[in-house]
């Protein structure tokens, strides 16, 4: 397994840091966010790397590259604002599939920020990391899967349960991330506190009465994600190495 982590870096890289990789690799086994940090971690080297500073000499873990958890949180962020809007009608009247598309899209990004945030984080609050993890990821596959079962099944019903209760875990685990992310201050705050009271407004989404607060509640989602992202990437620095939670 190590070697075959090690092999998702470029050459030049391995060249370079591979040896220290290695045997860092070897101190302790490897949980699976450290897995998601360390491929997060290649994909970034892969795309763009920088070998100025890995910060392999600060300590006994990988600086991990929270670029793409950052930009992952900004694009799930886009795609939940645009499929809002286009919900609403509020400024052009397209098919209703169009929405669901849009957030069909939003999830496996938003899956890939959770991974790459959370990764970031379990290294101060481990327990609770994999718990803001665990709860969101497990609600968005479940969306996921009865979205897309509705968009090309005809059985309905239970499709719009699975999707109605994956939303609702979801918006849970965001709590949990918010609250998770305030705590360990790693990354913005106030992004955070967007997140978790956006999350709880748009709980009351299923109330007709309580549209409005939803919507609001959405924003605050997409700008506490935004806020995330952006405080991610520039806390990324020029590393290209992952670092193990």
């Amino acid at each position: 397994m190590n070697s075959l982590l090690l092999r998702l870096y470029p050459s030049p890289w391995r060249a370079r840091y591979g040896d220290e990789f290695a045997a860092l690799l070897q101190e302790r086994p490897l949980g699976p966010l450290d897995v998601a940090d360390i491929l997060l971690g290649a994909f970034d080297a892969q795309l763009r790397l920088r070998g100025h500073d890995t910060g392999l000499a600060h300590g006994k873990g990988f600086v991990m590259s929270l670029r793409i958890g950052g930009f992952a949180a900004i694009l799930g962020a886009a795609l939940w604002a645009v499929a809002g809007l286009v919900n609403s009608g509020v400024f052009v009247d397209v098919d209703v599939a169009v929405p669901s598309i849009l957030l069909v899209a939003g999830m496996p990004v938003w899956l890939v920020a959770l991974a790459g945030l959370s990764a970031h984080q379990a290294r101060t609050e481990a327990t609770l990391a994999w718990v803001a993890f665990l709860v969101p990821a497990a609600g968005t596959v479940a969306c996921l899967i009865g979205i897309i079962g509705i968009l090309v099944a005809t059985d309905e019903e239970l499709l719009w349960m699975m999707f109605a209760l994956g939303t609702g875990i979801a918006i849970v685990g965001s709590v949990l991330f918010a609250i998770v992310t305030y705590r360990t201050g790693t990354l913005s705050r106030a992004g955070s506190v967007l997140l978790g009271v956006g999350s709880v407004l748009f709980l009351t989404i299923g109330n007709p009465n309580t549209q409005s607060i939803g919507a609001v509640g959405l924003a605050c989602i997409a700008l506490g994600w935004f806020a995330l992202g952006v405080q991610a990437i520039r806390a990324s620095g020029p590393a290209v190495a992952p670092r193990i939670a």
